[in-house]
């Protein structure tokens, strides 16, 4: 079977490291051009007031026209303390919040200097916490926008149609006694709510 392609995310979607999950092989492309307003530099998380969103700002910023490998990072604005501060402020009720929140800290005061090292560095982190193996490769060099021996599946875990039948994707988020559930948000809020049965979720293949 093919290797699926897809891009890089920061904490990726729940659909996103599902499909890492239960694909023979991927190969996350860091050759493509950058996306502005993608989730290759942001995630949500679900907030008491419903989703939000967290973004690692960059050098370069909105004009940004790199390849994906060559994006790099600004620290002028200390955002990993914002984000731990949010993700703290969003998760601290949940189960597992407090079995993951070192490593999550660490994971984040490391200061990579390019955002595919920061990616790369979370699917790393996911698969330690969860004891798992994913098969991950890196794209070697620039590719066609389309490849035959690819399936091509960029930006697929994040579009509109994932969140069309939430009837068996539901579990128990933390504001659930106060928002409606909200699908297909960071692979955090899994983790945290569900801990190491995140790895059943993930392989059902009724989701």
């Amino acid at each position: 079977m093919l290797p699926l392609r897809i891009e890089s995310q920061y904490f990726g979607s729940v659909q996103y490291i599902k499909q890492i999950a239960t694909a023979n092989s991927i190969v996350i492309d860091v050759h493509e051009p950058f996306k502005k307003m993608s989730y290759r530099n942001r995630t949500l998380i679900v907030s008491a007031q419903g989703p939000l969103l967290l973004t690692v700002p960059l050098q370069s910023g909105r004009d940004q026209k790199a390849s994906m490998y060559d994006v790099k990072i600004c620290y002028g604005q200390n955002w990993p303390i914002k984000h731990l501060k949010a993700m703290r402020s969003c998760y601290k009720r949940s189960p597992f919040f407090e079995y993951y929140e070192e490593g999550l800290n660490q994971l984040l005061n490391t200061r990579y200097p390019y955002l595919i090292d920061l990616n790369m560095g979370i699917l790393d982190w996911l698969q330690k916490v969860l004891k798992t193996d994913y098969t991950i490769s890196k794209t070697t060099a620039t590719i066609p926008y389309l490849d035959p021996n690819f399936i091509e599946a960029r930006d697929s875990s994040n579009a509109s149609s994932i969140d069309q039948n939430i009837a068996n994707q539901v579990y128990s988020q933390v504001f659930s006694d106060k928002i409606e559930f909200i699908p297909n948000a960071s692979i955090l809020d899994l983790l945290f709510c569900m801990g190491l049965s995140t790895n059943i979720y993930l392989k059902d293949s009724h989701l």
